[in-house]
């Protein structure tokens, strides 16, 4: 069973750097940055997240409104801060290339990943690209996984780790322009906590709609 299992992973890299080089024989270095971001579906996801917390948490009744406990306030502020994590990482997620290597978007800042330090790069199960290289690189991106992918028909994560390991491989094949630091985008902390403000305020002043 190792057997097998180890051969098919040896099939399945040969495949994919088989993959990479067909990709580089047909690109051209791209004029502007490329950026991968969230799309459609992962801003949906993260705005269902957030109504589905803000339906089934608990509201506070009015007597607790008019004096509240900071425990209270303390666990509701945090529980919001905790989802505003996940709808912000499904929402806002971005990677950018350009001549210089790649920006990915990580909790506190954007980070660069020169090409000199990247070999290839990863599409995982997950939906994460991941950056293989010299040094231990940080995953990035959120793409639907392979399984959904196959049920959408649409490689769009797979294309955009093909795109950056034919880049990697190839300097003649990366972007010719350098990206401006502010199209980056900062990192996704204030995002957060700025959505983690506004869930806490919804949750203690909507008015409660049951589900039932």
């Amino acid at each position: 069973m190792r057997a097998g299992r180890a051969e098919r992973g040896r099939q399945a890299r040969k495949e994919r750097r088989d993959r990479v080089e067909e990709l580089a024989g047909v690109m051209t270095a791209p004029e502007v940055p490329l950026v991968w971001r969230a799309g459609w579906r992962g801003r949906v996801t993260g705005a269902v997240i957030c109504a589905v917390f803000v339906a089934l948490t608990e509201h506070p009744a009015e007597a607790s409104l008019a004096h509240p406990q900071p425990g209270a306030l303390f666990y509701a502020l945090w529980t919001s801060l905790v989802v505003g994590f996940p709808c912000c990482w499904f929402a806002l997620w971005r990677v950018t290339a350009d001549r210089d290597g790649v920006y990915i978007r990580r909790l506190w800042s954007t980070r660069l990943l020169p090409w000199s330090t990247i070999t290839r790069v990863e599409m995982r199960r997950d939906g994460q690209l991941e950056f293989f290289g010299r040094t231990p690189e940080p995953m990035a991106g959120f793409f639907a996984p392979p399984w959904m992918s196959r049920v959408a028909r649409s490689d769009r994560g797979s294309r955009a780790a093909d795109t950056l390991s034919a880049m990697a491989l190839h300097g003649d094949l990366r972007p010719t322009a350098r990206v401006e630091r502010g199209l980056t985008g900062t990192g996704l902390a204030p995002w957060i906590i700025l959505l983690g403000v506004v869930l806490y305020l919804a949750v203690e002043f909507l008015p409660h709609w049951p589900l039932a």
